[in-house]
């Protein structure tokens, strides 16, 4: 687990009904969705690519991603969350952004062994709900996107 010092801030988000969250620093942005252009990528997970403002950005399904089998998104209400780490940016698509705010270090606990996967960093506990702290870095690293 990361070292967060004594208060971070989140950007929350569902999938699916599965609540999760990533640090706001690797939080570029938050887009309506763009219906991506397919490209040929063989993995399921990868939708296509948006032109940002002239920057090509490849759009992935985070449900997808992260192993978990995800129904169709409301295209009215999904949205991209844009992540930056170092020099790569990706759009991650998600259901719904529910909040951005600011916990305290004795929120976060470390995933528990055999219950997380290389992306999920720590469990924040915000008003009785558990929400899925996610490593955007692991996420965002070369060897991640070409797995």
């Amino acid at each position: 687990m990361q070292e967060y010092g004594d208060s971070l801030q989140i950007v929350a988000f569902s999938v699916d009904g599965v609540e999760y969250a990533f640090p706001i620093n690797h939080v570029k942005e938050i887009i309506r969705h763009i219906p991506p252009q397919p490209t040929s990528a063989r993995d399921p997970w990868m939708l296509g690519v948006i032109n940002l403002r002239g920057s090509i950005v490849p759009i992935i399904d985070l449900g997808t991603r992260l192993g978990r089998p995800t129904s169709a998104h409301d295209l009215t209400q999904a949205k991209i969350l844009v992540l930056e780490h170092e020099d790569v940016t990706i759009g991650a698509v998600v259901t719904s952004v529910d909040e951005v705010r600011t916990i305290d270090a004795e929120q976060v606990q470390p995933a528990p062994a055999g219950a997380s996967n290389r992306f999920m960093d720590a469990v924040v506990t915000i008003d009785e709900r558990l929400v899925m702290l996610l490593d955007a870095t692991a996420l965002l690293s070369v060897e991640a996107l070409a797995a």
